[in-house]
């Protein structure tokens, strides 16, 4: 084997081999980025923990950079604000389910039966809450860029 044969076969192997390294540290950032922007950016593995709660409460202290005293005042107040927003929320989604229930009784006069056997199957299907959904459009949205 000439001399330009081994340089040309180094040269080819060695940019294989920088191209193996290239790709693997790209998609190592990549999946870095997708699970950082899933958790949170800052420490989502720790407020997750505590569920949405402590995720809202732990986020409200951080924006208002509260101390410790102040914190232990804030936090029940957030807290409570909490079990008001949940009872809304239930509320709601029980005024929702009423509505659309009457919407299935009025159209059963107009549908056929595999019409209506297609909208219960529409209807029951669980939707994703707001923040899924954010978070799915975000997604999308990244996707798209």
């Amino acid at each position: 084997m000439t001399s330009e044969r081994k340089k040309a076969l180094l040269l080819m192997s060695a940019t294989f081999i920088i191209g193996i390294m290239i790709g693997m540290l790209i998609t190592g950032m990549m999946a870095r980025r997708y699970y950082r922007d899933r958790n949170g950016i800052r420490g989502g593995k720790i407020e997750m923990s505590h569920g949405r709660r402590g995720n809202f409460v732990g986020k409200i202290l951080h924006v208002v950079d509260a101390d410790s005293a102040q914190a232990r005042q804030i936090k029940p107040i957030v807290e409570a604000t909490m079990h008001e927003i949940d009872r809304l929320q239930e509320q709601g989604d029980r005024d929702a389910r009423m509505a659309m229930d009457s919407m299935k009784v009025k159209l059963a006069s107009v549908l056929r039966a595999e019409q209506l056997e297609k909208l219960e199957k529409f209807i029951s299907k669980k939707r994703p809450s707001g923040g899924e959904r954010e978070k799915r459009e975000r997604h999308e949205k990244h996707d798209r860029d």
